[in-house]
């Protein structure tokens, strides 16, 4: 018997650790309607057919989105998608954070120059460092601010607020100490913002039923007047159901976004939406003539739900505690990144067309019209069950056995036909879908003063790094993407080949230019726009530098391009032809392959696009040396005017060709800076010599006590941040002129505990 047919049962994926697309997960119906593609339509919940439509009009109609008109609405349609009913998705939860910083195991980001710095009181300096954000005039939430005169820190459960200019009578002025973890925080005049993962948090009614859902997890978001810095006073107080994801503060308001894993199930007694509770009591979804109400705009968009995440965008005034919060919720899959500009917010996911679909639908093509009648009603009685009896994923499976056995039951010549038919059909389907393999869906959100308002949503050939890889310009949204390697007998060896894109869309989200097929079987590392140009690193065995013109959106083009040993995963612009790139060094072992080496620090001229050069480059420790700079944009200290550069490293020195060398220095490393020019100035030791840390792991990577996480400056004293120390040297010559030990126990008189 002819047994080539394997493909038919073995339904190999085409990415390793992506996730697939449903064939049609009771997706919802839009009403017709005759507004633009794109805009928002109010639909019916359905339970559609397995196979009403073909792969290719499923995928078309993917990006829509719908909104529900009412609570009744949302409720059928996620009984119809409860957890039971989705098929492999049900263990696809938690964060969706993007921004990781990793150590141990980094997601590789870049950055860009800083916010605008704010008016200063009469006791304060103007000048003094602003936490590394994308976009100016839109603040990132840290681990540590100043505002020129103080500095407000958080060290694990405690936040610090420190008089730390003048530096030679630095010294701290309250602690609040929290009973869950803050994790970042933000400051706005005398507005104090801290929030993080709400560890003791209990849902004000807490069912002691068995209920298969478990505790949901809630973030708190604390706002605090520190018009007075020895006493800081808790002015609003809100707990948000779901894990913290991003945010962003734009003048009074923080736009906060959470996610949540669908826990519905339906006739349960669990809230439909997320819950949201401020100042001890809890918001209602019943708007009608009550005062502590919250009632969402929730949106569908029509994606591979594996699984059902909410993420609730919700706008949070920090100056009027009175003020209510505004909120939209999205449903959306867990893998996400986020842009924000002044006036606009656009989330994306990817998603991702798994062959065992494809396989599906050219098996049913070919091998139903085949069947006897009996065969056939069996498959149509499948298709017509409803999704809460069976999933669509156990759907397909017994469809496949029905498809299969027939296969089976065929001679030798006979299935030697059918296996030709099937290849050819499977090569002529690949062809058609190949640019649907990997699409990276964005949805523009505008953001303004606390209002949040869906517009429209784009679509965009493979997948985005990080949120560096976006950007807004002159009404214009500009994203670089990578399609990653594909594995598929059907393709032919240049079709499998990753390769980078650009893609320029206009304010209807949709594409007007597009750069593709960039640097073939290599992956992007670090984005960087400027104004009308873009510059681009991938990487596989060297480094190439991308210089893109985008003076014009619907013709971008590549101007020139710089290929030099190693790699680089962060850009920063040291002025207008000038960029640093820190990322790590390369050589090639014996056996041909690519090994890496310590920390890397170029700068690149590229004041002749048509011929960008490394101008000079700096180096510091040997294979395993790392720097937290690398993975997030936050750590990285730049100063044109101080000629300044500085960032945490970890530095490992190798020993007899060892390539994974000793440990022999973390800290942060001072370097002087000039256009020509990258000199490491000195290293700030927090370790006291080498003595002994706790270790930490908090936000994704693993570290010590005595690492240093951060710098600042503050006139013309540089500041170094670790868990134990905030330490301050004079930047002439680094020599210390002061150190505050932060891990001091809390009933000690000098500084005052708030909680």
């Amino acid at each position: 018997m002819y047994k080539k047919y394997i493909p038919f049962l073995l339904f190999a994926t085409l990415f390793l650790g992506g996730c697939s697309m449903s064939w049609k997960m009771g997706s919802v119906t839009p009403a017709p309607s005759s507004q633009k593609p794109g805009s928002e339509t109010t639909q019916q919940p359905t339970n559609g057919n397995l196979t009403s439509q073909s792969l290719d009009q499923e995928l078309q109609k993917q990006g829509t989105l719908k909104k529900f008109k009412d609570l009744g609405e949302l409720a059928m349609f996620l009984k119809n998608n409860e957890p039971s009913a989705l098929g492999g998705g049900m263990g696809a939860g938690g964060s969706m954070k993007m921004e990781t910083m990793a150590m141990a195991a980094p997601m590789m980001n870049d950055a860009v120059a800083g916010a605008p710095v704010p008016m200063p009181t009469a006791a304060n300096t103007s000048d003094y460092s602003q936490t590394n954000v994308q976009v100016q005039g839109v603040d990132e939430s840290d681990i540590i601010k100043t505002d020129g005169k103080y500095v407000y820190a958080v060290v694990k459960n405690d936040l610090f607020i420190l008089d730390a200019y003048p530096a030679e009578n630095a010294q701290i002025l309250s602690k609040i100490a929290f009973r869950s973890r803050p994790q970042e925080l933000y400051i706005s005049g005398d507005r104090l913002v801290v929030f993080g993962s709400d560890t003791q948090f209990q849902p004000i009614e807490t069912s002691k039923s068995f209920a298969p859902w478990g505790q949901s997890q809630y973030t708190f978001f604390k706002v605090f007047d520190i018009s007075d810095k020895k006493n800081p006073k808790q002015i609003k107080d809100m707990d948000l159901e779901g894990n913290y994801n991003n945010s962003r503060m734009i003048g009074n308001y923080v736009y906060f976004v959470t996610d949540k894993y669908n826990s519905f199930y339906g006739g349960g007694p669990r809230p439909l939406l997320p819950e949201m509770i401020v100042n001890g009591e809890k918001t209602v979804m019943d708007c009608n003539d009550k005062p502590n109400c919250l009632l969402p705009e929730v949106y569908y968009f029509d994606v591979p739900y594996n699984n059902l995440n909410y993420v609730t965008v919700s706008a949070i005034n920090i100056v009027n505690p009175d003020m209510p919060v505004s909120a939209n919720v999205f449903l959306l899959p867990w893998q996400q990144n986020m842009y924000v500009s002044e006036n606009a917010m656009y989330l994306t996911h990817t998603k991702y067309l798994d062959e065992s679909e494809i396989e599906f639908e050219v098996s049913k093509t070919l091998f139903f019209p085949l069947l006897n009648a009996e065969d056939k009603l069996k498959v149509q009685k499948i298709e017509s069950v409803e999704k809460f009896i069976l999933s669509d994923w156990e759907k397909r499976d017994k469809i496949r056995q029905i498809l299969y056995a027939y296969a089976d039951s065929q001679t030798p010549e006979q299935q030697k036909t059918l296996q030709d038919q099937f290849d050819t059909m499977m090569r002529e389907k690949y062809s058609k879908l190949i640019g649907e393999i990997e699409k990276t869906v964005v949805h523009k959100i505008a953001l303004q003063d606390g209002q949040i308002h869906f517009e429209k949503t784009g679509e965009v050939p493979g997948s985005v790094l990080n949120q560096f890889s976006m950007d807004e310009s002159g009404g214009y949204f500009r994203i670089a993407t990578t399609r990653g390697n594909l594995w598929s007998q059907y393709l032919t060896d240049e079709e499998k080949k990753s390769f980078s894109n650009l893609y320029v869309l206009d304010a209807d989200m949709k594409i007007v230019g597009s750069l593709t097929n960039l640097a073939p079987e290599e992956r992007i590392y670090s984005v960087r726009f400027m104004q009308n140009r873009a510059y681009m690193t991938t990487f596989e065995q060297v480094d190439p530098l991308f210089v893109i013109d985008l003076l014009d959106p619907k013709a971008p083009k590549v101007l020139g391009k710089l290929k030099v040993p190693g790699f680089s995963n962060y850009l920063h612009p040291y002025d207008e032809n000038t960029l640093i790139g820190i990322g790590k060094d390369t050589m090639q072992n014996s056996y041909g392959s690519v090994v890496t080496k310590g920390i890397k620090i170029s700068l690149f001229d590229v004041s002749d696009v048509s011929n960008p050069k490394e101008k000079t480059t700096a180096t510091l420790g040997d294979g395993g040396s790392d720097s937290i700079a690398l993975y997030d944009h936050k750590a990285f200290l730049f100063s044109k005017e101080k000629n300044l550069l500085a960032i945490p490293v970890s530095l490992r020195e190798s020993i007899g060709g060892e390539s994974w060398g000793k440990l022999t220095f973390s800290g942060a490393a001072v370097f002087e800076i000039t256009a020509d020019k990258i000199e490491l100035k000195g290293k700030i030791d927090h370790s006291d010599g080498g003595a002994p840390a706790e270790s930490d792991f908090f936000w994704g990577y693993n570290y010590y006590d005595n690492n240093v996480l951060r710098s600042l400056y503050i006139g013309d004293v540089l500041y170094t941040f670790s868990n134990i120390y905030l330490k301050a040297h004079a930047l002439s010559d680094l020599s210390e002129i002061s150190k505050i030990e932060l891990k001091k126990d809390k009933n000690q008189p000098d500084f005052e505990v708030v909680n």
